[in-house]
């Protein structure tokens, strides 16, 4: 247990920095392809980072939550690519890596982990569950509107037309309140500060790249 809380508090010491070099390199000519390159890595790197603590302390039902919201976002883009019936009409560019029918692998990690640490932010100051569901949604939805024109500008999805729908948003808040609603129904506990801490530095992170590459 000594140990973890040692490389908790490591990890958030460090993640700030890792990320700023990310945003380093991604200002810099000479080194932006190389930025794009490692994007899906560093995405990976980041939510094994995240999760490690829960699979070495064996916080079973937090990683069953976990796959499930996995697999359930990991659906609803294949099915939104396909259909444009959940996010509106996208495709995903080659940034992101591995695909499976067109949604890059790496899209339902990032769904986690964003949902996961926004309802540990939550989950600080609120006690009743619809309220926390209902503010996690609202965190979600400005991450995503924070996100949005600095994934677009890296190739990571685009919009048919250019514009984003306001179908997107919906779709973020309601599937993220629906994934803290299992959380809360489930009675879980995160007792980790990091995804927290990943939320907010990405979102940092992608506040910083509209300024530099939208």
């Amino acid at each position: 247990m000594r140990s973890l809380v040692s490389y908790e508090k490591w990890v958030i010491r460090l993640m700030p920095v890792f990320y700023a070099v990310g945003l380093a390199g991604h200002a810099l000519e000479s080194t932006y392809p190389f930025m794009i390159a490692l994007t899906p890595y560093t995405i990976l790197a980041t939510a094994v980072l995240g999760l490690l603590p829960f699979v070495v302390n064996g916080h079973v039902r937090l990683l069953f939550w976990a796959a499930v919201t996995y697999g359930v976002t990991l659906f609803l883009e294949i099915l939104g690519v396909k259909t444009g019936l959940v996010f509106g009409s996208y495709v995903y560019g080659s940034t992101l890596g591995l695909e499976l029918l067109g949604v890059p692998l790496l899209i339902g990690i990032n769904w986690t982990i964003i949902i996961l640490g926004s309802i540990t932010l939550v989950k600080r100051w609120v006690s009743s569950p619809l309220a926390v569901m209902f503010i996690t949604a609202v965190i979600t939805v400005v991450f995503d509107y924070i996100m949005e024109p600095a994934a677009i500008a890296l190739d990571y999805w685009s919009w048919d037309g250019g514009g984003i729908p306001v179908q997107n948003y919906i779709a973020w808040g309601v599937i993220s309140f629906m994934c803290a609603g299992l959380y809360e129904g489930m009675k879980l506990n995160n007792p980790y500060r990091l995804p927290t801490v990943i939320v907010l530095v990405q979102g940092v992170f992608f506040l910083a790249l509209r300024f530099i590459v939208v």
